[in-house]
C-alpha cells in the first residue's frame, strides 16, 4: 500500500509547487486534490484540458502520484441531499463533470460527499435520491473508466456499515463504492467491521485516528486514538485492498512539534501491522 496526503492538510510551502514538494519531502507517494472554486485553488470544476494537463505535470515533476479527488468546494454547492431537486441535478451534472477532470488528471477515483442530512429530509427519501443519483452517474463512470467513493461522513446518514454495503448493492455496479475513512464512524462503531462488512466495494481509504472522550471526542494523530489499526489492516488485506492510505490528519490533531514527515511515517507503521 502507498502513503498519500489530502492536499488541504499540506501546511508546509505557499505555492502549489511549493506544498507538493513538502509532501514528496515528507515521504507520501500521492497527493489527493480538491475540486475549488477559484483561480487560486490549484484545481477547480471545469478547467479545460491544457489546464488540467497543466496540473497532472506539476504534480509528476514531484514525483507524485493523484490517486484521487475529492468534491471539495466546488460540489459542496450543490448536495446530493437538497431539498431541492434541481439542486440534487445540478449535483449529478457536476460529478458527472468531476469524473471527467479526474480521469484527464489521471486519477482513478472522485470522492463523493452526499452532503448532510436535514430535518426536513425522510431518511428513505435521501437514500432514495443518493441511490438514483449513483446510478444516473454510472454511464460517466463508464465512459472514464473512473470510480466514485461515497464516504462515510458525519452526516446523520449511512450509519452502519450494512446500510451502507446494502446502498452500494441497490447501486449493483464495480465503479461505484465505498470511500472508507477510518475515524469518522468511531464515535459510534469500529472500523474494523466496516472494512470486513463493506469489503471489496472500498475503493480508497482515508487514515485518520478519534479518541473517544467522555461528553463525545477529538480527533487525533494516528495511532494516538482508538482506532483498531492492527485489525484495519487484517480486514484491508483480506478483501485484498493494496491501494493508497490517504492521509487527513491536519495540522491541528498532531502533536506539538510532529510535521506532515511524522504522519508519514505513521502511514508506514501502520501498512506493517
Amino acid at each position: 500500500m502507498k502513503a498519500g496526503v489530502c492536499y488541504g492538510v499540506i501546511d508546509e510551502g505557499h505555492t502549489f509547487e511549493e506544498k507538493l514538494a513538502a509532501a514528496h519531502s515528507s515521504g507520501y507517494e500521492g497527493v489527493e486534490l480538491a475540486l475549488g472554486i477559484d483561480r487560486a485553488d490549484p484545481l477547480s470544476l471545469g478547467l479545460n484540458s491544457e489546464s488540467l494537463f497543466a496540473v497532472r505535470r506539476t504534480v509528476e515533476q514531484a514525483q507524485l502520484e493523484i490517486p484521487s479527488v475529492m468534491g471539495g468546494p466546488a460540489l459542496a454547492q450543490t448536495p446530493l441531499l437538497s431539498f431541492d431537486p434541481e439542486v440534487r441535478q445540478r449535483s449529478v451534472r457536476n460529478y458527472a463533470l468531476a469524473l471527467e477532470t479526474v480521469a484527464t488528471l489521471g486519477a482513478s477515483t472522485v470522492l463523493m460527499h452526499p452532503g448532510q442530512l436535514r430535518a426536513e429530509t425522510r431518511y428513505d427519501q435521501a437514500w432514495e435520491w443518493v441511490v438514483q443519483a449513483l446510478r444516473d452517474l454510472i454511464p460517466a463512470c463508464e465512459r472514464t473508466g473512473v470510480s466514485i467513493g461515497l464516504e462515510n461522513v458525519w452526516n446523520k446518514f449511512l450509519l452502519s456499515p450494512r446500510e451502507f454495503a446494502q446502498l452500494l448493492d441497490e447501486v449493483n455496479h464495480p465503479l461505484i463504492g465505498c470511500y472508507l475513512d477510518t475515524a469518522n464512524m468511531l464515535l459510534y462503531g469500529y472500523a474494523e467491521q466496516w472494512v470486513e462488512i463493506i469489503g471489496r466495494r472500498i475503493k480508497k481509504v482515508h487514515v485518520k485516528d478519534f479518541k473517544r472522550e467522555r461528553g463525545g471526542g477529538r480527533f487525533c494523530q494516528l495511532l494516538s486514538g482508538d482506532c483498531n489499526f492492527p485489525r484495519v489492516m487484517a480486514e484491508l488485506r483480506a478483501v485484498r485492498y493494496d491501494d493508497y492510505l490517504t492521509s487527513e490528519v491536519s495540522p491541528s490533531e498532531r502533536s506539538d512539534g510532529e510535521t506532515m514527515r511524522d504522519t508519514a511515517e505513521r502511514i508506514r507503521e501502520i501498512t506493517l501491522l
